[in-house]
């Protein structure tokens, strides 16, 4: 039973220790991600038009299109890869708890046809909103 003590001391001490280095964005999110209120205001490019998605694969693509409805037809800015700590892509939700690993992701920057902007983060199968309209 005193070891059960011991386990719930460390686990507090770990909890505690966590919140002291959240200073950091994490190691697969860039250090600087587009922001629509920093950025000038500028004509997205037409419906179809290739943009910046590098070598963004097609079911990647599907995701980012996909998680933003609002802005149908899209079309892709901007694509970096990305390493997510977590299988929350660098996005945890309020007291959600997320599988710590190494996932292989995306950032991706959409465009709607009136102008506005959203920044998906895809990876492991799923795409989740940082930024919306």
């Amino acid at each position: 039973m005193r070891w059960a003590g011991w386990l719930i001391v460390c686990t507090l001490v770990a909890l505690a220790a966590s919140g002291l280095r959240a200073e950091s964005p994490g190691p697969g999110i860039p250090a600087s991600l587009p922001s629509p209120a920093a950025a000038p205001p500028r004509d997205p490019p037409p419906a179809g038009a290739a943009g910046g998605d590098g070598n963004l694969p097609p079911e990647a693509r599907e995701l980012a299109l996909a998680a933003v409805p609002a802005l149908n037809p899209a079309v892709i800015l901007a694509a970096q890869p990305a390493a997510w700590p977590s299988a929350c892509l660098g996005l945890p939700s309020p007291g959600a708890a997320c599988a710590q690993a190494v996932v292989a992701g995306w950032v991706v920057t959409l465009a709607g046809p009136d102008g506005r902007t959203a920044v998906v983060h895809v990876g492991a199968g799923t795409a989740r909103i940082a930024e919306s309209p």
